[in-house]
């Protein structure tokens, strides 16, 4: 069973774990990771969620997951991205550009963006969590980001800043 460290409301390690799926209560967070990996061409990779999967299930994304005890965000989301996509890349080309607390869901979320170029066709995808992948557009992305309605309005705003951050 997955464990998953438990953080208090300014996002500090409390020193209790949870399993996963396990409910928390007011105050306590899981720490969430979100990348958003484009290519020198700016265009950005998105992955299609498998139909098993709670949320989103079947849905076009970007690359999620939650942070294990003991992980750091950016170790959490390095291996998220290789356990799904089989992407290996250097740690300083994964760049952190904020964290949004979303209380609704009793998550924090540490967003990241990652340039780097890649190959669609060799992508080695996770069956059980990941069933396609493609290529989109820095405007496509855009639109994607604007209509994330199951995402905080924050969260959104410092993304669609980074996208529009990057030059064609």
């Amino acid at each position: 069973m997955e464990q998953f460290d438990i953080l208090d409301k300014r996002g500090e390690l409390t020193g209790e774990k949870a399993d996963k799926g396990t409910e928390l209560q007011d105050g306590q967070y899981y720490l969430g990771v979100h990348a958003y990996i484009y290519n020198s061409s700016n265009e950005f990779l998105l992955q299609q969620r498998s139909f098993d999967k709670e949320f989103l299930p079947g849905g076009w994304d970007i690359h999620l997951g939650h942070v294990a005890a003991g992980e750091s965000s950016k170790e959490g989301m390095t291996r998220e991205i290789k356990e799904e996509l089989g992407l290996v890349f250097p740690k300083d080309k994964m760049r952190f550009i904020g964290r949004v607390f979303w209380g609704i869901h009793n998550h924090i979320i540490d967003i990241y963006f990652l340039n780097i170029d890649f190959n669609i066709d060799e992508l080695s995808l996770q069956e059980d969590e990941v069933i396609g992948a493609k290529v989109v557009s820095k405007e496509e992305m855009l639109s994607l980001v604007s209509n994330m309605d199951y995402r905080p309005e924050e969260y959104r705003e410092i993304v669609k800043r980074e996208i529009n951050k990057l030059t064609d």
